[in-house]
């Protein structure tokens, strides 16, 4: 297991972050205290592509709450490095990740290469069957496809990134033992059908993420970067959502996210 049980605290840990995408070069001082300014357990940082690796590693070099993923993101499949499956099982047996991720389908823009992305696709849950290793699935227009290809997959588990589609969708995930993520969406007034799904869900279903730089919560502007720290104030939301308190939030996130890792 990547994490000990830490239910001590009122600690957060967010499933879901780039920050090869918001960190400058040269800024170990930053990464050191990303976890202590908000109360951060851990940051999870799945990677887009190959030239993700070598940094996310270089990061939890320096600041060991900082846990990544190695995979290829459906978006990014048209610009790999030559052999980018044997890369990826060289650096998956070389530095042991947290997860293969960010890794899926997405068939939301109209020119995808949908053959391209399965087979990316089911060749890293492959990597992750072999290695043991949980992912973190990108499942954005393409849900029921992801599930038709998981389900032949029973020892995998792991976390369905940004979850916003039906309550059925949600339990087959849940069933093959998957967590489901809830970020800044979800604290838009708009977001109705995410906040509902955030709410009657099982608590024991659910994880916590930014998505930084991305999928921005309403309290920032559009032109502002994401970030990690804004973690706690999203599981606040949550928890007020759910009327709960925000202790007992953050124990069972930091359950359910160390129940997959």
């Amino acid at each position: 297991m990547i994490f000990e049980v830490f239910l001590t605290s009122a600690m957060w840990i967010d499933t879901h972050c780039h920050l090869d995408l918001i960190v400058s070069e040269n800024c170990d001082a930053d990464l050191k205290r990303i976890c202590e300014v908000k109360k951060m357990n851990f940051i999870i940082c799945p990677s887009a592509d190959h030239r993700s690796f070598d940094k996310l590693i270089s990061y939890n070099k320096i600041n060991n709450k900082i846990k990544y993923g190695f995979g290829f993101h459906p978006l990014f499949l048209d610009n790999l490095c030559d052999d980018p499956l044997e890369m990826l099982e060289q650096y998956i047996v070389k530095f042991t990740p947290a997860a293969v991720g960010e890794i899926g389908l997405d068939f939301f823009h109209p020119n995808f290469n949908k053959s391209k992305q399965i087979d990316f696709f089911i060749k890293q849950l492959d990597l992750a069957n072999k290695f043991s290793l949980p992912v973190i699935l990108h499942v954005r227009n393409a849900i029921d496809d992801v599930l038709n290809i998981i389900k032949k997959y029973p020892k995998i588990k792991g976390i369905a990134h940004a979850f916003n589609g039906s309550f059925e969708q949600a339990e087959k995930f849940i069933t093959m033992n998957f967590k489901l993520g809830f970020g800044g969406a979800m604290t838009y007034d708009r977001a109705k059908k995410i906040r509902k799904l955030a709410t009657d869900l099982p608590l024991s279903s659910i994880v916590l993420e930014t998505d930084a730089p991305d999928m921005n919560p309403s309290w920032l502007e559009r032109s502002q970067k994401n970030h990690p720290t804004e973690l706690p104030r999203i599981g606040n939301f949550l928890a007020d959502l759910r009327k709960i308190d925000p202790l007992d939030l953050a124990k069972q996130m930091q359950k359910n996210t160390s129940d997959i890792f």
